[in-house]
């Protein structure tokens, strides 16, 4: 079956409401299985262990991993990136702060924070991008009208302010702006989770080289 949003919307409100304790652990341990080792890499006998079942009560409630697979990422979507990451972030990107510093660094931070308490959801999204082309294409939309959009609105304003060039394409600083963001979050949470970093640092380096580039 193609995923769609609105068969994502359906699934979330069995997420929201699972028939039984039971079922609800299932899909609890399972957003952890397939963070750590993708849809291809989580067995079902696994996904059983981890929920304390055997795969016959797994298939009982799920009667494929998809199927398992398709309700983990419906409570990624809707519980976790749309209501949390993504409206806070659309907030913050409207919020023009008069000191573009301020306003760009304080987003990083932002962002870090909050995948720092879940730094599970940010590997099961990797996941589900990698995996699912139709997934993808979903939150590609939704990045784009919620997030995309309204960086271009941000960006142009600060051009238009002086605070930055107004030879460049506003669309190429967004690509460039969010390319920087999520590199520094998927190295420190997925590539490098044990690399030391101090954050307020590491940010300010960032923006620096984002701001003012390498050169001397």
């Amino acid at each position: 079956m193609k995923l769609t949003l609105k068969l994502l919307q359906n699934e979330f409100e069995s997420y929201k409401n699972p028939r039984t304790e039971k079922e609800k652990d299932i899909v609890y341990a399972a957003e952890d299985v397939f963070a750590e080792q993708g849809f291809s890499g989580a067995t079902t006998a696994e996904l059983a262990k981890q929920a304390g079942v055997t795969e016959r009560t797994l298939f009982k409630y799920f009667p494929t991993k998809n199927d398992l697979y398709k309700r983990v990422l419906s409570g990624l979507l809707f519980e976790t990136i749309l209501p949390g990451h993504m409206t806070d972030l659309k907030h913050r990107l409207k919020t023009l702060n008069p000191n573009f510093k301020d306003w760009y660094t304080g987003i990083l931070k932002a962002r870090y924070d909050a995948v720092a308490k879940e730094p599970q959801k940010l590997k099961l999204l990797l996941g589900a991008l990698l995996f699912s082309k139709e997934f993808a294409e979903i939150f590609g939309q939704l990045w784009k009208i919620n997030l995309y959009d309204t960086s271009l609105e941000a960006f142009h304003y600060f051009q238009e302010k002086g605070d930055i060039r107004k030879d460049l394409d506003p669309n190429q600083i967004v690509r460039a702006s969010f390319s920087l963001g999520a590199s520094f979050l998927i190295t420190k949470f997925v590539l490098a989770p044990k690399y030391p970093i101090e954050v307020d640092t590491e940010i300010e380096s960032i923006f620096s080289i984002f701001y003012r580039g390498i050169s001397n």
